[in-house]
């Protein structure tokens, strides 16, 4: 989308100050947008074996796309069992049904001379259905609530990405255009059968080949992809996070990279975790994402992956 150019709805907005209808001015200025060639944007998916500090990560790279100029939403879940904590809690009280939370959005990130901006919107993704006619299969739950969202945001950002509140490991055909995998290195696999002799206490192990690298860290990083073959799903590559400095060097890495871009997974770049392992789902503060230095070292891996989703 060129730059400078107003969103649907701020469109709409500035309409209705003017005394227009917003409904009217709204499907006006999507109708100019669809004229003029702008394709929706891309919903992508994360996925992770848990959600440990993925949500830290996913944020630090959609902050990249904003400062580059794009108007990426970070769609979050909110906690879907929100009903039956408060049942359990009310139970024996009142007969009163709880109330939905209700939709938050809050601005992490904007720019005064680009069209730039990070921003989060938090609501419920599903309603719980009921029980299927004859009593087979569960409740189907009502995804009108992510849909009603997606449409809209679609239309109104440039890149819009789901941030689930569990099932990080699970993709979404339905709802997400592309997934992309988030890796954790515990221990990076370069050398085989490390033993220590009893009687000199020398450590000795065989050194893996780049591509025994590659297939050792697809069984262990990447097997979570690996359940659904039945059904592919679109992967627009693969971004690995390591705990501490490699023990390999850029060339290795370059031979781990050649592998898997021969398995089909799209490698989008090497980061190395900042900080401990939280194993909490926490996004950063609206005010760390005023500094450049906090999204730089992901600068490389969010390009790489903006335009994998076809975006510049």
């Amino acid at each position: 989308m060129p730059k400078n150019q107003s969103t649907a709805a701020q469109t709409a907005r500035k309409a209705a100050r003017d005394g227009a209808k917003y409904t009217t001015a709204l499907r006006a200025a999507r109708e100019a947008q669809a004229a003029a060639g702008r394709a929706d944007a891309p919903v992508v998916r994360f996925l992770a074996k848990g959600s440990w500090d993925a949500c830290h990560l996913v944020a630090k790279i959609a902050a990249v796309w904003a400062r580059e100029g794009q108007r990426v939403l970070l769609l979050q879940e909110h906690d879907p069992y929100w009903g039956m904590a408060l049942r359990r809690r009310r139970r024996g009280k009142s007969d009163e049904p709880p109330s939905p939370p209700q939709p938050r959005t809050t601005t992490l990130w904007s720019s005064c001379s680009t069209p730039g901006t990070l921003v989060l919107h938090a609501c419920l993704w599903k309603n719980r259905g009921s029980a299927q006619p004859g009593g087979r299969g569960g409740p189907q739950d009502d995804l009108s609530p992510l849909r009603a969202v997606l449409d809209d945001a679609r239309r109104d950002y440039d890149v819009v990405v789901l941030l689930p509140h569990r099932g990080w490991s699970c993709p979404d055909r339905e709802m997400a255009t592309a997934h992309v995998a988030l890796a954790e290195v515990d221990d990076f696999p370069h050398i085989d059968c490390l033993i220590v002799l009893p009687d000199t206490h020398e450590v000795q192990g065989a050194a893996l080949s780049p591509e025994q690298s590659a297939a050792v860290l697809r069984e262990r990083c990447l097997s979570f992809l690996f359940g659904y073959s039945s059904l592919p799903i679109p992967l627009a590559g693969v971004i690995w996070q390591v705990n501490g400095k490699l023990p390999v060097d850029e060339g290795f890495l370059a031979g781990v990279d050649r592998d898997m871009e021969r398995a089909g997974l799209r490698p989008l770049g090497w980061t190395i975790r900042e900080g401990w392992r939280t194993g909490l789902q926490r996004l950063p503060e609206a005010g760390e994402f005023q500094d450049p230095a906090f999204t730089e070292p992901y600068q490389q891996v969010a390009v790489r992956l903006r335009a994998s989703l076809g975006g510049g």
